[in-house]
């Protein structure tokens, strides 16, 4: 059936608020996808039913990134607060849309600390990938000192990015992942420790760092 608008032409208020919380329920897709909650139902919400919606995305746990993106958007104190607080979550994105609207809010030595946390522990489908784009823009020595240790300690798939990274940082490629030195990350892949500190000492010599730090 096909719905009914105003004589405006635009969509019912009550349609608006609708359309706004079905987008909402996660779908494979929109998490394959990275798709945001539907931002043009928000805006058309009028004021008297908003704050409902507003409410409700306070009050979402474990928050997601797409519940930063809708409260930046409503921008009222209390969204404003919740926005913030992300900067210091332990969700790398919710963390990256949280400096999308407040960056300066944001202390170097917290996005560094955070930085580091995902760094060591966390896995590519875990954050990492997120950090590892971080950390392309943001690499403070202690990131890269981070990176090095990563790189002889961490399982293989982690290493590849980590040298790739570490290239990219000291000039030696033109983007962070550069696929013209794609077959010498990938020797990296190896879980083997002799073959990886071989490697490991290889790249610090490529790289002017001082292997003896890390291995004997």
């Amino acid at each position: 059936m096909e719905q009914k608008t105003p004589d405006d032409g635009q969509p019912s208020a009550q349609s608006a608020r609708d359309r706004f919380l079905a987008s909402m329920k996660m779908t494979f897709d929109m998490w394959h996808d990275g798709t945001g909650y539907d931002l043009d139902a928000l805006r058309q919400i009028p004021k008297q039913e908003l704050r409902s919606v507003e409410q409700m995305l306070i009050e979402r746990s474990p928050r997601d990134w797409r519940d930063i993106e809708a409260l930046a958007q409503i921008d009222s104190d209390e969204a404003r607060a919740v926005v913030e607080a992300g900067l210091k979550s332990s969700d790398e994105h919710v963390r990256n849309t949280a400096r999308q609207y407040v960056p300066q809010q944001e202390s170097p030595a917290d996005r560094e600390r955070l930085l580091l946390e995902s760094l060591r522990k966390d896995d590519l489908f875990g954050g990492l990938s997120q950090a590892i784009d971080e950390a392309a823009e943001f690499h403070p020595p202690a990131v890269v000192e981070a990176l090095v240790r990563g790189v002889l300690n961490r399982d293989g798939q982690v290493a590849i990015h980590f040298v790739a990274l570490l290239y990219f940082i000291h000039g030696k490629a033109d983007e962070p992942f550069d696929w013209n030195h794609r077959p010498y990350f990938l020797k990296f892949l190896t879980n083997v420790r002799v073959e990886r500190i071989e490697l490991f000492r290889d790249l610090c010599h490529q790289l002017g760092i001082d292997s003896s730090k890390y291995v004997r």
